[in-house]
């Protein structure tokens, strides 16, 4: 008998045989147009913006998908100042080159970390600087809810902590935060275990969210609508709602990561989802022999191998249920709460219904795709195998608090992945278009690494279209990660550089909705 057999007390699931996710988006891909393209040095008027026509663009009934652009970063210094001044250019004089270009606006980070330094204290003073200059801008906000430290992810060029008195509770009790199986502790969000325990200052951590979220309606809602048209509720790690199961100091692409539920909070409630079960000895997680390290590969563990692996027995069924499942919650908890505070139904005050949308990311953890476990998926937190769609349970919850899912990785081809990594973006990308639409909620998307070039471009262009044909109307947005740093490689003087003009060749194709496309397979 196996090993793992003698340990757990079972053995390999049945299994059926079913294709991988194919998205079929080369014929789009092929008639990406580029017809627009500009003279070289050309000098932008307001005659040239060619915005989303439900939102003040200047092509009425266009039919394409509002194009948004990160702000950087560092928007907000660490002393609480918005940074007015970039590369010598205004703040003011950049809005107005970006509404020129045709852009619907721009999304900005709002740091936990800058907001509320000292419990229920918060400091709004820089971003409501900035819902006044996007407002004469006549550009729209979203707002990203980052309860995340900033700095330790890809792209990051920036150091913003948790607030202070978080460490200071962190001192006596580090289990508030996710821990591996060595006991390392990851202070970039706090642990899910925590959500309904008072020990934040006597606060839960979803009660620290709901207070954040009243402070921050009544002091935004003269711009909910008219410039924030979305607010994305940071869940976990870099904003999106996964484990910490990647982190950079830990990890290399494109190893499996580790399990992250090893704080006592979480610990505690694995041991008693057993215990209800009647199954107390699986109240714990996979042991370290089994499942490797941070930068195993699948066919180096037991666990995560693809024929005979523990991910496929009855233990491994429950255990990664349970640890998918508390994040599912932890979506749920915190996205009633928001509900609570923005949707009020019996206080047409505080009922924005209609205003703007509440939007979840969900991170694109595409290599070991194409293998069984999708062992990198499963350590995140995102139980979809081979034979499993993980995402819908998710998209479920989101579709019960009409959420939008923000997904990432829209421009990754999979012929630009290394081959032994089994990646597939692509594949990925139309799972979740799929399941999307298969449970009815809003999608918006954005690339996953900073780009210039055309192809990336065509790729998130076709993917929109793809997404048209299926669904019967357009994404929500797209949104370009980042804006240039420095400014001047999209903006010079007032003229558009090559890599501007490209980039407004791209507006403008979303905006005319250009390229064509075809169906995703499975529906």
């Amino acid at each position: 008998m196996p090993l793992w057999n003698r340990r757990y007390g079972c053995s390999s699931r049945p299994t059926a045989f079913i294709t991988g996710w194919t998205i079929f988006v080369l014929f789009g891909i092929a008639c990406y147009s580029v017809v627009l393209k500009t003279p070289s040095g050309i000098q932008l008027s307001n005659r040239d913006a060619v915005g989303s026509p439900m939102k003040g663009g200047s092509i009425p009934n266009a039919p394409g998908v509002p194009i948004y652009v990160m702000m950087p970063l560092t928007s907000v210094s660490d002393d609480g100042q918005l940074k007015k001044v970039y590369d010598g250019k205004n703040i003011s004089w950049i809005l107005e080159q970006w509404k020129k270009l045709g852009v619907e606006g721009l999304m900005v980070d709002i740091w936990f970390g800058l907001v509320e330094r000292e419990p229920r204290q918060y400091d709004w003073k820089p971003y409501i600087e900035l819902c006044q200059l996007m407002k004469a801008a006549k550009l729209k906000l979203q707002t990203v809810l980052s309860f995340h430290r900033c700095g330790g992810n890809v792209g990051d060029r920036c150091y913003i902590p948790l607030p202070k008195w978080i460490f200071v509770v962190a001192k006596n009790d580090s289990d508030i935060f996710f821990k591996d199986r060595d006991g390392n502790a990851d202070d970039e969000y706090l642990s899910w275990g925590i959500d309904e325990q008072p020990v934040l200052m006597g606060r839960t951590a979803v009660q620290v969210y709901q207070d954040f979220f009243v402070s921050f309606r009544e002091t935004f809602r003269e711009f909910f609508g008219n410039v924030i048209s979305q607010v994305q509720i940071g869940l976990g790690p870099a904003g999106e709602l996964r484990y910490p199961s990647y982190q950079l100091n830990k990890w290399t692409f494109c190893g499996v990561g580790e399990f992250q539920c090893f704080d006592k909070y979480l610990l505690s409630r694995l041991q008693s989802e057993a215990d209800k079960r009647g199954i107390s000895d699986w109240g714990h997680p996979p042991y370290a022999k089994d499942v490797g390290f941070y930068n195993s590969s699948p066919s180096e563990t037991l666990f995560f191998r693809d024929d005979g692996g523990m991910w496929n027995t009855r233990y491994g069924d429950f255990f990664l249920n349970w640890y998918s499942n508390e994040l599912i919650q932890h979506a749920d908890r915190v996205l009633t709460a928001a509900g609570q505070v923005f949707f009020d139904r019996s206080n047409t005050n505080n009922d924005f219904t209609g205003q703007f949308h509440l939007a979840v990311k969900v991170a694109g953890v595409h290599w070991h795709f194409r293998s069984k476990a999708h062992a990198s998926e499963l350590t995140a937190g995102y139980y979809n195998t081979r034979y499993r769609n993980g995402y819908s349970p998710i998209f479920r919850v989101l579709k019960k608090h009409e959420a939008t899912v923000v997904f990432t990785c829209m421009e990754m081809k999979d012929n630009n992945q290394p081959k032994d990594c089994y990646c597939s973006p692509e594949d990925l990308v139309g799972l979740i278009v799929r399941s999307s639409i298969a449970n009815n909620i809003s999608f918006a998307g954005e690339n996953a690494v900073s780009f210039y070039d055309v192809e990336s471009y065509r790729q998130i262009s076709a993917v929109s279209r793809s997404y048209a044909v299926t669904k019967g109307k357009p994404m929500e947005a797209v949104t370009y990660l980042r804006w240039p740093e420095p400014i001047d490689i999209f903006f010079q003087q007032d003229a558009l550089s090559i890599l501007g003009q490209k980039f407004l060749d791209f507006v403008r194709s979303m905006a005319y909705d250009q390229a064509e496309s075809v169906d995703f397979p499975g529906l």
